[in-house]
């Protein structure tokens, strides 16, 4: 570059090496037209630069001892006094020729870690900056007290990293693979193995738990799973899990009902197959018996459905399955007499009666005068009271327990109107109520 006519720029560097014109020819004595003056295939102001002497073919040298010449050194443009330029702990040589690593950047992969404290320290990769792909650089992981070569320090089945940067676990503590942060039902474990975070009980958002997800074939990591329904019972995986139901079965209790039905129409519970605890089942008793799965005695009588059903064969429907005037309960558990037969002890009077007039419904004489409840009660008698067996209503000769023994009636002396009072008849052998014994009335032997 001129700076006038006739004049030049002593400032100038007309050969591009990195001197001025100046410096070539007053303080380096070197060719300023001539970029390589000693012609060593080093540029005058490289060797300046680096102390080397631009007028001496000195390419050949090795001033440092790394095993790398001046020129080679040039080429790399590494320093031919340092024999470890970014003073990685490698030479300059073994970094071009053996490692194949940068010699002017101290850490090749950018890990934190210099190239050769991975190799000679930590064994690790100087050119990966995460040498067992767990998620941490290898400087992270010398940080940490990982081992950089070792993707589960801890070998609690948790890569280093997945603990350290993503979730905050401790990868050098394996009991923490068996912890449940989040109280979700799955332990930090697997939370790795299902991509759930553990420190999130809902990891889709969609108001399930993930256990209850994982542990039921949803995926915890889809939030539309929540509106499915695997078991076509008319409940949503959501509906299910709030009701405690198994979205994989549609009759969680196994009662004939589906889940969805008990929820939704007869609203009972799906969980228990008995709701009201009466011995029989919700679907039985919707299906079968038509009571009522809520109400453990559906005609109130006193008796399970359960127990009509199985024990003593009588309605659950029919609170007097005998019509005797008593309920079936009451008469099992009050009286004992039959809820299946309405004259218990075949005395003549029903159960409802027995129990209006104060007689047993399970004894047919309850005041063992040796005259049936229903019979004295038909005649006028205290069936409570036995005296009255050995009195003669009609005065005919024959007590009214005789009576009774006859078939003839207490309130008539001649039963059979032929004349003959009924105790003369008896006690003469003949037939009290049959007018033709012993002949025409009136007539005597």
């Amino acid at each position: 570059k001129k700076a006038g006519w006739g004049r030049i720029d002593a400032f100038a560097d007309w050969d591009h090496d990195g001197l001025s014109y100046t410096e070539e020819l007053f303080t380096h004595e070197t060719d300023p037209r001539d970029s390589d003056s000693d012609n060593d295939g080093m540029p005058d102001g490289w060797e300046v630069d680096n102390n080397l002497d631009p007028l001496s073919d000195d390419a050949s040298n090795d001033p440092d001892n790394d095993g790398l010449t001046n020129g080679e050194e040039y080429n790399w443009n590494t320093d031919p006094h340092n024999n470890d330029t970014d003073d990685d702990g490698w030479s300059d040589y073994e970094e071009i020729y053996t490692y194949d690593t940068d010699p002017l950047d101290p850490d090749t992969d950018d890990d934190g870690l210099y190239d050769g404290h991975e190799e000679d320290w930590y064994g690790t990769d100087p050119f990966d900056p995460d040498t067992d792909d767990d998620g941490l650089t290898d400087g992270d992981e010398i940080v940490e007290g990982t081992d950089p070569t070792d993707a589960d320090t801890d070998g609690d089945g948790m890569p280093d990293g997945w603990e350290v940067d993503i979730f905050y676990l401790d990868p050098t503590d394996p009991s923490d693979a068996n912890d449940d942060y989040d109280d979700d039902g799955l332990t930090n474990l697997e939370e790795y193995q299902h991509n759930t975070d553990p420190h999130d009980s809902d990891t889709d958002d969609d108001e399930i738990p993930d256990g209850w997800e994982v542990n039921h074939g949803l995926n915890p990591n889809d939030p539309t799973d929540a509106n499915g329904e695997l078991d076509n019972d008319d409940l949503s995986n959501y509906q299910e899990y709030n009701h405690g139901t198994d979205p994989n079965d549609c009759d969680t209790d196994d009662d004939d009902l589906f889940d969805g039905v008990e929820v939704y129409t007869y609203d009972t519970d799906p969980l228990d197959s008995d709701t009201d605890d009466d011995g029989l089942t919700d679907g039985a008793e919707e299906y079968t018996h038509e009571t009522d799965p809520l109400d453990n005695d559906s005609d109130n009588d006193g008796l399970s459905d359960g127990e009509e059903v199985n024990t003593y064969n009588t309605d659950p429907l029919d609170s007097d399955t005998d019509d005797d005037g008593l309920y079936d309960g009451t008469e099992v558990n009050t009286y004992g007499s039959d809820p299946l037969d309405s004259d218990t002890d075949d005395d003549g009077l029903t159960d409802g009666e027995e129990v209006v007039e104060g007689t047993d419904p399970t004894d047919a004489d309850t005041d063992g005068d040796g005259m049936p409840d229903g019979w004295e009660v038909d005649h006028g008698f205290n069936p409570t009271y036995s005296g009255d067996a050995s009195g003669d209503s009609d005065g005919d000769g024959l007590t009214n327990l005789e009576e009774y023994q006859h078939n003839t009636d207490p309130y008539d002396s001649d039963t059979d109107n032929d004349g003959l009072s009924d105790g003369y008849e008896v006690d003469h052998g003949w037939d009290p109520k049959d007018p033709n014994d012993p002949g025409s009335p009136g007539v005597f032997p």
